[in-house]
């Protein structure tokens, strides 16, 4: 029988590369913590500004900066080598199905899944820990994983459309059908035959 390679292929990790729940609670949490900061500051800045050398409301700019501010830090600074201080401290990378950086696209993408839904933080993470590879409802549909800094892909294998229905939502993505590795993994890490 033909596999079917028509979505093309992408990476898997051992089950222990990929972020679980205690990772991804401890980088949600600081990095709420940075951006939180970052919007006091504006908030100051704004209060001083229009309190010394402006009679106008300057809230509007103010927002526009603060949206401008995250979208950096949760899009471009994320998947640079850089990274968040929360994937930083928590030794996380994110990194797209296909094995490479994921582009600026995929990363607003799954940043507004994270604003406007379809389900909430919560809902997300009870998903990390029934999902093979923990990823949250918006990694799925961005086509990314979130795994260890020194986590490299030990296999690659066909896309196929997978589909999931439950809690009133109908999702259908891409993801890799890697063969059961609890059982024919060696010590390598490679695949036996």
């Amino acid at each position: 029988m033909a596999v079917d390679h028509s979505l093309g292929d992408g990476v898997f990790f051992r089950s222990e590369d990929y972020a679980g729940f205690t990772r991804r609670v401890v980088v949600m949490m600081i990095d709420s913590t940075v951006l939180l900061f970052f919007a006091s500051g504006l908030l100051v800045a704004q209060t001083m500004v229009e309190t010394f050398w402006v009679d106008e409301d300057l809230t509007t700019y103010a927002i526009l900066i603060a949206v401008g501010i995250s979208w950096l830090y949760l899009t471009v600074v994320k998947r640079s080598r850089l990274r968040t201080i929360g994937y930083r401290l928590a030794d996380v990378r994110i990194t797209s199905i296909k094995g490479d950086r994921p582009s600026l696209l995929k990363m607003t993408f799954r940043m507004l899944l994270w604003a406007f839904g379809p389900v909430n933080f919560l809902v997300d993470l009870v998903w990390i820990a029934a999902d093979r590879d923990h990823q949250t409802i918006r990694d799925c549909l961005a086509g990314t994983y979130v795994i260890r800094q020194d986590a490299r892909p030990i296999g690659t294998a066909p896309l196929h459309l997978t589909r999931y229905c439950g809690a009133g939502l109908t999702l259908a993505y891409p993801r890799p059908v890697h063969p059961d590795m609890t059982r024919n993994q060696t010590e390598e890490g490679s695949i036996e035959s």
